[in-house]
């Protein structure tokens, strides 16, 4: 794809991206409601549904650019992509759902957060220990492989984890739709379907996206590092942003918080997992990581764990918001200078 849009002019290229805006925000539409859709049917709760599902779906333009970049030599693309997409999800996207409306914490989201620190300093400690820091760190292939096999297991984890079903909004569904049984049987089948299809949509839009910026922003000048930790991976999370909005716009913050949480172990675990995987001597982590990347990731983390532990509070709120997003402006800042 790249190619082919390379040779395009660039006024071409920005109403591409605009066209990638608009596929990946109707696809994140229909796929957020398509999953509350189930979530209700099933008995799922929206935290369990937002970690799996749609964290798996609105993370395959992640996996798809990462191991692209990879295959093609440019494994700290890949790198980037990961790390920014987990920091941009944290700070912008929880941002824009906490100004936008309240997230509620509950028990379980608690829990996926504990995993997804732990994971991440699991992440670092590694690249420190195996590497020769501070120049530089590594992740070695075995590395990679573990969090590969994880993947599997986070999913059964966050899926038996499912409490009983809340029987007012199952029978609200039903009220609505009118269906018996055997009609929510083939409702499933349609939402998995159009679930489906949705996760589709948003890959394509989101691979157009990053494919237009990385073109636009290569024209500019602009660093290959800067554009894997920026923009690819501000595009790449562009989904988490749409389903993010629509899930606060229609009351759904656990869901809004669980696709983000997910999205993030999804970024560890299966995007860099793959990409780790695929470099037979592992993934060497530069200084700058360890300068800028990290020491953002884990302030992102830290300010989180107040909301997520304090007894008072158990949400996001506006304030929060206001914070992670100038958090997010000063990344950027420093990013590009």
């Amino acid at each position: 794809m790249n190619t082919y849009i390379e040779t395009l002019p660039t006024l071409v290229i920005i109403v591409l991206f605009i066209i990638a805006l608009v596929i990946l925000s109707q696809a994140a539409d229909k796929l957020i409601e398509e999953a509350v859709s189930i979530s209700l049917v099933l008995g799922l709760s929206k935290m369990v549904v937002g970690a799996t599902i749609l964290s798996v779906g609105t993370t395959l333009p992640e996996v798809a650019s990462s191991v692209a970049a990879t295959l093609n030599g440019n494994a700290q693309l890949g790198l980037g992509n990961a790390i920014g997409s987990v920091i941009t999800n944290t700070s912008l996207v929880l941002g824009i759902g906490a100004v936008g409306g309240l997230l509620p914490i509950r028990k379980e989201t608690k829990k996926t957060f504990m995993i997804l620190t732990f994971t991440a300093l699991l992440f670092i400690g590694t690249s420190i220990g195996f590497g020769d820091f501070p120049r530089e760190g590594l992740l070695p292939r075995s590395f990679g492989l573990l969090f590969l096999l994880a993947v599997p297991f986070y999913i059964w984890y966050t899926v038996k984890k499912k409490p009983e079903a809340i029987l007012g909004d199952i029978e609200e569904v039903e009220k609505e739709t009118g269906k018996n049984e055997e009609g929510k049987s083939s409702g499933i089948k349609k939402s998995v379907g159009l679930l489906l299809l949705s996760s589709l949509g948003v890959t394509l839009g989101a691979t157009l996206l990053v494919s237009t910026a990385e073109i636009t922003a290569a024209r500019m000048g602009i660093p290959d590092s800067v554009i894997a930790s920026t923009i690819i991976a501000f595009g790449t999370s562009v989904p988490e942003v749409s389903t993010t909005l629509v899930a606060t716009r229609y009351g759904h913050g656990e869901l809004a918080i669980g696709n983000v949480l997910g999205a993030n172990m999804m970024n560890f675990i299966l995007v860099m997992g793959a990409t780790i995987t695929l470099l037979p001597t592992g993934q060497v982590v530069p200084e700058i990581y360890y300068l800028l990347q990290f020491p953002f990731l884990l302030l992102l983390f830290g300010l989180l764990s107040y909301p997520m532990f304090s007894k008072k509070l158990n949400a996001v709120n506006r304030k929060h918001g206001f914070v992670l997003l100038g958090i997010y402006a000063v990344y950027l800042l420093t990013n590009f200078i």
